[in-house]
């Protein structure tokens, strides 16, 4: 029997518990962007029933207690975001970045939260909330067309031989292997987004990396500092897929 084949009865082995009317699971997921408060990194606490997508963390909720935004005050210094499936307007999803991003809609207006998950938790989850919300998540790395075009810049600094490689090589490998969502392109005035990365070697082991994302106009989307450059370029990778999955709609 084909790899493939057996992975997708295990998946549906897994699930079955999961869709069960009565079912309740609990992941520990880490945001990734979106309109909330969470900051990249932040662990979150996820819970998917029928009736509900609870999550839990001390900033989810981006403009405190908000009712129609099902946004509502937990245990102290806890906010509590409870989104029923019925409000949920998109799903979009990465396998190779193993994340999902949820748009919801009440009041008036439109929220959004990216999360990254375990590599045996994505299928779970998306399969969950495609089948809740009754709507099949936008799997980002099979999009061919109106991929998001992506400039990459670098610059090195340090006492070492090696702190004087081009870095942009190394971050286009790693975007090329877990972010097919995205086009590479040396043609700066045509990129959609800009991925500048700041790398430092002190010595043998100082190390430090500094990754930034800017959007067309050169508006700083997020800067985060520290880690390796692979994981720089997974958080680039959600920022920019989230922020564009309007165009895939």
């Amino acid at each position: 029997m084909k790899r493939s084949v057996l992975f997708a009865l295990l998946v549906l082995l897994l699930c079955a518990p999961v869709f069960a009317s009565s079912a309740k699971a609990k992941f520990e997921v880490k945001a990734s962007g979106g309109t909330t408060k969470a900051e990249a990194g932040d662990g979150l606490e996820l819970t998917l029933n029928r009736n509900s997508i609870i999550v839990v963390d001390k900033n989810v909720c981006a403009n405190g207690v908000n009712k129609e935004m099902h946004c509502y005050d937990g245990d102290p210094g806890v906010s509590i975001l409870q989104i029923p499936p019925s409000a949920i307007t998109e799903i979009v999803a990465g396998h190779a970045a193993r994340f999902v991003c949820i748009s919801w809609a009440a009041g008036g207006q439109k929220a959004r939260l990216a999360f990254q998950t375990s590599e045996q938790d994505f299928p779970l989850i998306v399969g969950f909330l495609d089948d809740a919300a009754s709507k099949k998540a936008i799997n980002v790395d099979t999009q061919t067309n109106d991929r998001p075009r992506v400039f990459l810049r670098s610059q090195s600094f340090g006492n070492r031989w090696s702190a004087v490689r081009d870095q942009s090589m190394e971050m286009a490998k790693d975007f090329g292997n877990i972010c097919p969502a995205v086009q590479i392109t040396m043609n700066e005035e045509k990129a959609d987004f800009t991925v500048g990365l700041n790398h430092i070697e002190v010595g043998l082991l100082g190390r430090d990396n500094q990754v930034q994302v800017y959007d067309k106009d050169g508006d700083l989307i997020s800067g985060k500092e520290g880690g390796s450059i692979l994981n720089g370029v997974k958080n680039a990778c959600v920022l920019i897929v989230v922020s564009w999955a309007d165009h895939w709609q």
